[in-house]
């Protein structure tokens, strides 16, 4: 859909309020836009009933014409949810520019960067990192104001000292008037351990965010190891010998003079005034029935907390307990500072005493040392505000959300397949067993106490408790394992509900710190890879979230319990992609990225001649790519190579992606090829084949967005027809032969709606008559429905979570209006690229030549160094 930039293109937004109380602070949304419809922000607006309004707007991704395909936008919450936004394209001259009023600026030299605020002003010190805060109305405060610190210690409680800082900045311009909308800061510091003379190269980021609309100020700290696991024997414990144990992360507020202080422990309570001081409010563990569970072992197999809940001590004598804090301290009359996911990301602690307010993200305790594994990160959330008013921060974390109308998604090149959705669809209602259901998402969080600073957001996976017979808790986790990022945020899209959204941000905050392995160190096949969820039917004991204990049993299921790092066949990014697209987090994107460069490593290598040998011997394990044939795996780790690529496509427009995508497909499968010879009749060892086609039908998905019906579209297309044709006469509902199954459950039945996705496809892809790939497609889907409905599993994580992933494309290939008329298949296509073209010593030769004309001494050595560590 192409459309005139001299046209008007209005977007209504529909608003969803997660409370009755009036909300504070901004709304953020995104809104996707067609092919040709809007090539600069200048020629757009936002109104809100009907009146122009301050939005900040920054482009995400753009089409291959370089015309806006993705726009963020951020914009003062409305006081009622009655309130009507519409996002605008127009001509210039139809919009009436308000004044420039400069509420929010910046300054910047070599030693620190000033923000100027209508509110406040803000100081950072590039030297040391410290950063001071002051309201512009309050006199005595403006000339006495509130400085701060990070501080990090060691597990010797000696102060890590700050090495290096590098500081950034990006702006947020204003729709109407080009001023500056919202700014962040990004403050990069590495540590050293200056008493014991040590180089750690731990690394915080501080990550400011201001906005003119408020006066609320958004730090996020993020804690990172850079260094490797040495996961010795292949396991990944806790206890690694390159963890970083630490006593203490916090951020500490000073006054010069003695200040007032008024608290409340939890979000409804009454404000105190603080009499008796010191105060410590401490959050040890959950609070949950479930709050000793084994989730939160330590490398001793030991629960290094005893105290249900939340403590407050006055003049370190008790004063009160509980179970649940969500604090905030309004101090010296003007400063308000609250730690988002307090008591979810225990421990947490404020520390209150005269002159000082410390937040603790990891707080001092006695006895107690914190572990930060070897390619881990760790972010915390606070909001400041320079106010005196005590509510200045009453809900500004949890901001109404806002989104364009379900049609209008159908302008994105993500794979979303919503146009055609229905609430009372038997699909849809098994999905909503996610937040309706005795064991809804957020049961399962307090069934297995998914809180604490590593677990928080990620998903229990209970149905690998199907083998454990006993009372006692089943630690198992789900990382990210079929994307369920992707399916909480397409149901977010769909319905509305904000809960959902809730769910996607939890867990993609969760996969960027602790599923992906950041560090440059390790060896390639797993730098920067995400980490396997737990072992089928095993425990994860001191694994935490890195899939392989010492502690587990060898061969649990098919041997694959003992060792083994980030794999390609579990990659998933599109949810990370379209998590980006929607909020406009950077992290996202460069996530996206970063398992992009892993996962391309993982099937293309490196350039060494000591790696081509290793490939050598390798060259007939399944799964791997032969690089001497050049053919990939017919699989789902191809599938998800693909499936990266095209998330990394969408996001940055570069089409030497979509050829490489081209040369995966080329190398793979073939139009002509007899598909028999793929013995796919062995389920257990092939299934995923499907995995591989719905990648295919992504990939054309994209290119149909654009028109680009070239010579790679068809070929593509007519290997999904090959493959189709051979679903259509010999697949079968999985668990109709479970005899071949090694574990015959409804999962089978869950992936069984893939095949529904495939003839869907095809039943639209098709230029010859198609309608038997469209009824066995929703032969295949009614069966799933009716199946999973009556099975008792049908809440288990990974099934709710296929069921998210793949509902939706049979709706929208077989009821669309599309017109889908496309070219009868070229003649004389290439011979299949998986019969071997010459000789295998020809082959072997004609590769190691090929290294050898670029063979780097520094780089092969490197290479072996990382092997043999």
């Amino acid at each position: 859909m192409n459309i005139n930039t001299q046209s008007t293109y209005r977007i209504p937004l529909e608003l969803s309020f997660s409370s009755e109380e009036n909300p504070v602070g901004l709304l953020s949304t995104s809104v996707p836009l067609p092919v040709g419809a809007l090539y600069n922000l200048q020629h757009c607006h936002l109104l809100h009933d009907g009146k122009n309004v301050s939005c900040g707007a920054r482009i995400l991704a753009t089409w291959p014409d370089k015309s806006i395909k993705w726009v963020h936008l951020s914009f003062s919450a409305p006081q009622s949810n009655q309130s009507k936004f519409i996002f605008v394209t127009c001509q210039q001259d139809d919009i009436t520019p308000k004044s420039v009023t400069q509420a929010l600026s910046y300054t910047q030299s070599d030693s620190q960067t000033k923000v100027h605020h209508s509110d406040f002003s803000f100081v950072l010190d590039h030297n040391n990192g410290h950063f001071s805060l002051a309201p512009k109305k309050n006199n005595i405060a403006e000339s006495n104001p509130l400085s701060a610190e990070l501080i990090l210690k060691d597990a010797f409680k000696h102060d890590c000292t700050m090495s290096s800082c590098n500081v950034a900045i990006h702006e947020t311009p204003d729709l109407l008037d080009g001023a500056v909308f919202a700014l962040q800061l990004i403050v990069e510091m590495t540590y050293s351990d200056a008493e014991q003379g040590i180089y750690s190269a731990i690394s915080a980021i501080n990550t400011f965010s201001f906005s003119a609309e408020q006066s609320a100020i958004k730090l996020d700290v993020t804690l990172h190891n850079p260094a490797c696991a040495l996961h010795s024997g292949g396991s990944w414990d806790l206890g690694d010998a390159n963890s970083f144990h630490f006593s203490e992360l916090s951020v500490n507020f000073h006054s010069d003079v003695i200040c007032p202080v008024n608290y409340r422990v939890e979000s409804q309570q009454e404000w105190k005034i603080a009499e008796t001081l010191p105060i410590a409010i401490t959050q040890h563990s959950s609070g949950g029935t479930n709050w000793q569970s084994p989730v939160h072992v330590d490398h001793e197999q030991k629960i290094p907390f005893a105290i249900k809940g939340y403590c407050v001590q006055h003049q370190d004598a008790q004063a009160e307990n509980g179970l649940r804090a969500t604090p905030s301290i309004h101090w010296a009359n003007f400063f308000n500072v609250t730690l988002e996911h307090f008591w979810q990301k225990f421990p947490s602690a404020v520390l209150i005493t005269e002159d000082r307010v410390s937040l603790g993200l990891f707080p001092a305790q006695a006895d107690i040392k914190y572990e930060l594994q070897g390619g881990e990160k760790s972010t915390h959330t606070l909001w400041l505000a320079a106010n005196e008013d005590k509510n200045a921060l009453n809900g500004v974390h949890t901001a109404p959300s806002a989104k364009a109308n379900t049609i209008q998604y159908a302008n994105s090149d993500m794979p979303l397949y919503i146009e055609h959705s229905q609430r009372d669809a038997k699909l849809q209602q098994l999905i909503n067993n996610g937040l309706l259901s005795h064991s809804n998402f957020f049961e399962k969080r307090e069934q297995l106490d998914e809180y604490g600073w590593r677990n928080f957001g990620d998903l229990y996976a209970d149905h690998e408790t199907a083998e454990h017979d006993a009372s006692s808790i089943f630690v198992s986790h789900y990382n990210n394992q079929y994307d369920p990022i992707y399916g909480f945020l397409r149901q977010y899209l769909i319905s509305g509900d904000h809960r959902w959204f809730t769910l996607a941000d939890d867990l993609a905050k969760h996969v960027k710190d602790i599923d992906i392995y950041h560090t440059k160190d390790d060896k390639s096949e797993y730098n920067g890879g995400l980490f396997w969820h737990t072992d089928h039917y095993l425990q994860a004991f001191t694994s935490s979230h890195r899939s392989y204990s010492k502690h587990q049993g060898k061969g649990a299921y098919q041997d694959h319990a003992g060792g083994g790092g980030p794999g390609g066949q579990h990659c998933y990014t599109s949810g990370l992609a379209l998590y980006h697209l929607l909020t406009g987090d950077e992290a996202a994107k460069q996530a996206v990225l970063t398992l992009t460069d892993w996962i391309t490593y993982v099937y293309e290598g490196g350039n060494t001649c000591l790696e081509l040998l290793l490939a050598l011997k390798n060259r007939h394990v399944l799964g791997l790519k032969n690089h001497f044939s050049g053919q990939y795996p017919l699989d789902r780790g191809t599938a998800n190579y693909i499936n990266a690529l095209l998330d990394s496509y969408v996001l940055v427009s570069d089409t030497t992606l979509l050829e490489k995508v081209e040369h995966i497909i080329y190398h793979t499968a073939h139009p002509d090829e007899d598909v028999s010879l793929r013995k796919l009749e062995n389920v257990e060892e092939t299934w995923f084949y499907i995995v591989f086609l719905q990648a295919v039908v992504r990939y054309l998905d994209i290119k149909r967005k654009t028109n680009d019906y070239d010579r790679a579209f068809y070929y593509a297309r007519d290997c999904l027809l090959n493959y189709a044709h051979w679903i259509l006469e010999h697949e079968y509902m999985y668990l109709d032969k479970p005899d071949i199954l090694e574990y015959p459950n409804d999962t089978w039945t869950a992936q069984d709606l893939r095949k529904a996705h495939v003839l869907a496809a095809a039943y639209f892809y098709s230029n010859k008559s198609s309608e038997e790939y469209q009824s066995k497609a929703l032969y295949f889907e009614n069966q799933v429905a009716s199946r999973i409905a009556a099975s008792d599993t049908k809440t288990y994580t990974r099934i709710m979570v296929l069921l998210m992933q793949n509902d939706g494309p049979t709706a929208y290939f077989t009821q669309t209006e599309l017109v889908h008329e496309f070219k009868s298949r070229e003649t004389n296509w290439p011979a299949p690229d998986y019969v071997r073209k010459g000789s295998f010593s020809a082959l072997l030769l004609k590769a190691f030549s090929k290294r050898l004309l670029e063979v780097s001494i520094s780089n092969e050595v490197n290479w072996l160094k990382k092997r043999l560590r």
